[in-house]
């Protein structure tokens, strides 16, 4: 009954947004559209989309602001949550918000190594993260440097995180991006038992426990397998958490001297038992569906919880990362058969 009372509402609320989502009918068209302007029309009459769409010129729209404009519509929604949830119910939210925080500043940091364009985040989008982050987002758009990136995140806890880096030596994006992500899924284990208690806590743990465990195979397994790094390297990559892994087990595949010895050790390992995924070496692939499996059942069982919020941030990033794939094989010319496969996948 207290779930009811505390998630009602919410629920609710959600319920209307669900409706919103991108059906698999709409990728379809999408992947038949001839062109990208082609794709955003269809886009604009949808509702979630048509408002970060609808003032936009699509002859004119670079590749990159479109996909800023689409993640645009994950902050909308979640500011739309945030507004009906209490005081317990925006702290998580507020620990899952640094998910964004991450993305943006990761953004940050492409333009800087690949020299890109520096238009950054759009204003409507710059004020919803001023509302929630102490990040300085226009000094943020503007920066062309490492030191200039630093200072605009002088009033944030991530400013820290980037200085722990070893400066004496060069230090690459993909550093960069590691160190934050490992910040990140750690602040978060470690966070959620201060915020969270009982069947909530005990959801949240199966849900951020597998989702780590299977990125630690998958950043192991990258690891040694394409870019045979040293084995202090591979450790510097593994987020410092374990659920269904054990160390031992983590340690052996750091380790490990060639790939056969790996296989066999992921085989011996909790998701290499049950999932033949692990075995054909598509951890991203069960990564998305075992996590989509988890949050599924989690919305299921307890549908005025926690789960109903979580699950339904969830669903909206898996859409727009679908979506993203869509506009690229449109963009390039794909096949909508071929398009299609790579989100059905």
């Amino acid at each position: 009954m207290s779930g009811v009372m505390s998630y009602g509402a919410l629920a609710t609320k959600i319920r209307g947004m669900k409706s919103h989502l991108l059906k698999e009918k709409d990728f379809e068209n999408l992947a038949q559209m001839e062109n990208v302007s082609q794709a955003i029309a269809y886009l604009e009459q949808i509702p979630s989309y048509r408002i970060v769409l609808e003032k936009q010129d699509a002859a004119k729209l670079h590749r990159s602001e479109l996909e800023r404009l689409v993640v645009g519509t994950l902050y909308y929604d979640f500011t739309k949550l945030y507004r009906f949830c209490d005081k317990k119910q925006k702290k998580l939210l507020e620990l899952y918000f640094g998910k964004f925080e991450i993305s943006v500043i990761k953004r940050a940091l492409r333009r800087i190594f690949n020299h890109g364009d520096r238009t950054g985040e759009s204003r409507e989008l710059r004020g919803f993260f001023q509302k929630l982050s102490n990040i300085h987002m226009e000094e943020l758009s503007q920066a062309g440097t490492i030191s200039e990136l630093l200072e605009a995140l002088r009033d944030t806890r991530y400013k820290k995180v980037l200085l722990r880096l070893d400066y004496g030596r060069e230090i690459t994006l993909f550093d960069y991006e590691m160190t934050l992500d490992l910040y990140y899924f750690s602040e978060l284990w470690k966070q959620k038992d201060k915020i969270l208690r009982g069947a909530e806590l005990e959801m949240l743990t199966r849900t951020f426990g597998s989702q780590i465990d299977l990125l630690n195979l998958t950043w192991i397994s990258r690891a040694k397998r394409y870019y045979q790094l040293p084995t202090t390297s591979v450790f510097a990559l593994v987020i410092p958490v374990t659920y269904h892994l054990r160390d031992e087990e983590i340690q052996a595949m750091a380790t490990a001297s060639d790939e056969k010895e790996l296989e066999e050790i992921l085989a011996r390992t909790y998701y290499g038992r049950r999932f033949e995924e692990v075995a054909a070496g598509e951890l991203e692939k069960l990564n998305r569906q075992l996590l989509n499996r988890i949050y599924g059942e989690e919305r299921r069982k307890n549908p005025y919880s926690l789960a109903v919020v979580t699950s339904y941030l969830h669903d909206k990033e898996e859409e727009i990362d679908k979506l993203t794939t869509v506009l690229e094989g449109v963009r390039y010319g794909l096949e909508p058969r071929e398009t299609l496969a790579y989100i059905r996948g």
